[in-house]
């Protein structure tokens, strides 16, 4: 049966009201939605250092364990982008317009000329996401940039004073393919992350979905995971979810909205992390309780 967490301001929030949603439901419920209204909120501090606490890196029964930031960065490297202090708008002077796109492009060249060696880190054989989205199908440099091509058919959205629509996705599944007319009609159009030949049906790409969704000059996300591990993966993939939906907004002058995750599969990780008493524990924490 599909569960709706209620909407959180922040993704601390919102990670651990669906952490005690699916655990307090048996350890693992089917197509459960997670929404944050604020994505750029501040982090609750204690939720945070509960999460932190818990995943130390190194290898782990679970598998090798990485940083909330290490996992975030697999999907917006924010060390990489050196964001100008002001969003784009039609009306920018050029020289601020050249600063905003030379900001992104420092981004995409950096991480591409680093994706031959991060593919052969331990986890990322298969490439990452980020690589997917700016060079698919994200093993090397060279290949076709989803997020440059939405980034540019965004602006003529904003060019054209069009404020709401279901307007872009960045998918990971199918084939990616260019925006061939930025300025025809708004059309049903993918951010790959996911292709036909993944067929592994655990591990990467877990995500496998992202839509933008414009309404009231608002750019919101939806992102869709196979399997959400809430332990592991969750905290982080919501951190770096944020960080994207942030850089869309910022390169295309929209405002911010809201970023919601539908998990196909979401999985406490219970076996993994001392049973239910486990998860109770690390929830107990987050909430500041007993300690």
């Amino acid at each position: 049966m599909s569960d709706y967490v209620k909407p959180a301001e922040d993704l601390g929030e919102a990670w651990l009201r669906t952490l005690e949603l699916v655990h307090a439901r048996g350890g693992r419920r089917v197509n459960v939605l997670t929404t944050i209204t604020d994505p750029l909120a501040p982090e609750d501090p204690a939720v945070r250092a509960a999460i932190d606490d818990v995943l130390v890196p190194g290898p782990h029964k679970s598998g090798t364990i990485h940083s909330v930031q290490t996992v975030a960065s697999t999907i917006f490297p924010q060390d990489l982008y050196h964001a100008p202090a002001v969003a784009w708008d039609p009306a920018l002077p050029d020289e601020q317009k050249e600063r905003l796109d030379q900001a992104a492009g420092d981004l995409y060249a950096a991480y591409t000329d680093m994706l031959p060696l991060l593919c052969t880190a331990d986890g990322n054989p298969r490439g990452t996401y980020f690589g997917r989205m700016v060079s698919w199908p994200g093993k090397e440099a060279g290949g076709y940039n989803q997020l440059a091509d939405r980034v540019k058919y965004l602006r003529n959205e904003r060019r054209a004073g069009r404020r709401a629509h279901n307007l872009s996705d960045i998918a990971v599944g199918g084939e990616a393919e260019p925006l061939e007319d930025h300025t025809a009609d708004l059309q049903d159009v993918g951010v790959q992350v996911y292709a036909p030949k993944d067929k592994r049906q655990r591990g990467f790409p877990c995500l496998v979905h992202i839509d933008l969704t414009l309404l009231d000059g608002r750019l919101s996300m939806l992102a869709v995971y196979r399997h959400q591990y809430l332990v592991t993966k969750a905290y982080g993939n919501l951190v770096g979810l944020a960080r994207l939906l942030a850089f869309l907004a910022q390169q295309t002058g929209f405002e911010v909205g809201e970023l919601a995750v539908q998990a196909t599969m979401a999985d406490t990780q219970q076996g993994h992390f001392g049973g239910r008493r486990g998860i109770k524990a690390l929830i107990d924490s987050a909430r500041n309780k007993g300690g």
